[in-house]
């Protein structure tokens, strides 16, 4: 890591530590590509890593990683599960699923992601445990939880609550922490009812055009243009703008270096960012052309020209790029109410 990626990393970490002390659960929330997945692994590596073994993550020895990590067969310290509209109480809590022996079809009570999480948790007490579930925001969550969202408080860690399949009485184990993703740019996030944002921490994460550093690609300035762009944005597209920017994790590789192939900056530009800002722009075209210049779309037609990425024409749109950072927002502001 260099200074200010290591200084950054030491903030976001002591900030969730802080909520994680005092609530048990935290979420990272901000628009696409701001790292919040990324993120959440970090601190749930680094945390466990400093209880267990008193080091850092990236310190540590292949076998020492395993016992945070687990295996296919062993889980760790740290676990990860996704929220989607088809996850539900089963696979969180309990549930029953089916299950064919000779040939016949039965049906079997099995322990979901977060139960058998709480049983391991009371057979090694001395253990935290980290759960991460990305996306939590597009699960129905009062359902997932269910009867466990009572007792999901630091205060009510320790109460039992008998599951209606099982009968068991389960409780929170105060040695779990939950970290949560959200992603703001999802519409779904409007469905999350006060009972979650009650009992979460919540931590925002926003472009940050500093990890792009001086990074260029043919004249153009990432950090720059990314800037411009996420100013356009929020002018162009007004009420709630702000959490539809387009985040530096788009421009960063595998790595999280700031990319500088030529071909591959295209194709994310192609691929990844102008399908987004379609979407944001309702498929309104001259909002579109606002953002990204009458080069790249012609708004009187309703299309991107998509003849500026061939790379016969590499030299054009790098120059149409560049000059779209010279056109001032105050003159965005004034076509956009037009």
């Amino acid at each position: 890591k260099n200074n200010l990626s290591l200084e950054k990393f030491n903030k976001i970490l002591n900030h969730a530590s802080s909520i994680l002390g005092r609530k048990g659960q935290v979420i990272l929330y901000g628009p696409p590509g701001t790292g919040k997945t990324y993120w959440a692994e970090k601190i749930a590596l680094e945390l466990s890593s400093k209880e267990i073994f008193g080091r850092s993550y990236e310190n540590l020895l292949d076998h020492e990683k395993l016992v945070i990590n687990g295996d296919e067969n062993t889980p760790g310290m740290v676990r990860m599960c996704c929220f989607h509209p088809a996850y539900g109480y089963e696979d969180f809590i309990e549930g029953y699923r089916p299950v064919k022996e000779n040939e016949n079809l039965f049906y079997e009570l099995n322990d979901g992601v977060f139960k058998q999480l709480c049983n391991d948790a009371f057979a090694k007490p001395q253990t935290r445990f980290y759960l991460i579930i990305d996306e939590i925001n597009r699960g129905d969550v009062p359902r997932i939880f269910g009867e466990l969202m009572t007792v999901l408080e630091k205060d009510k860690r320790g109460t039992s609550v008998m599951l209606p399949l099982s009968g068991d009485c389960l409780e929170i184990p105060e040695i779990i922490n939950l970290i949560g993703t959200m992603n703001t740019a999802d519409r779904s996030i409007s469905l999350i009812d006060t009972a979650l944002r009650r009992r979460f921490g919540f931590i925002e994460l926003m472009p940050d055009v500093s990890v792009l550093r001086d990074t260029t690609i043919k004249g153009l300035h990432l950090g720059q243009w990314l800037e411009s762009l996420n100013q356009r944005l929020c002018v162009t597209l007004g009420k709630d703008a702000r959490n539809l920017q387009i985040g530096h994790s788009y421009l960063l590789d595998g790595d999280s270096n700031p990319i500088s192939d030529i071909s591959k900056f295209t194709c994310i530009l192609q691929e990844d960012i102008i399908p987004l800002l379609q979407e944001y722009c309702y498929e309104d075209y001259y909002k579109l052309e606002r953002l990204l210049g009458k080069a790249l779309v012609d708004a009187d037609n309703q299309e991107v020209k998509l003849n500026m990425f061939n790379a016969s024409n590499t030299d054009a749109l790098f120059l149409a790029l560049i000059d779209i950072l010279n056109v001032e927002s105050d003159n965005i502001g004034a076509d956009a109410h037009d």
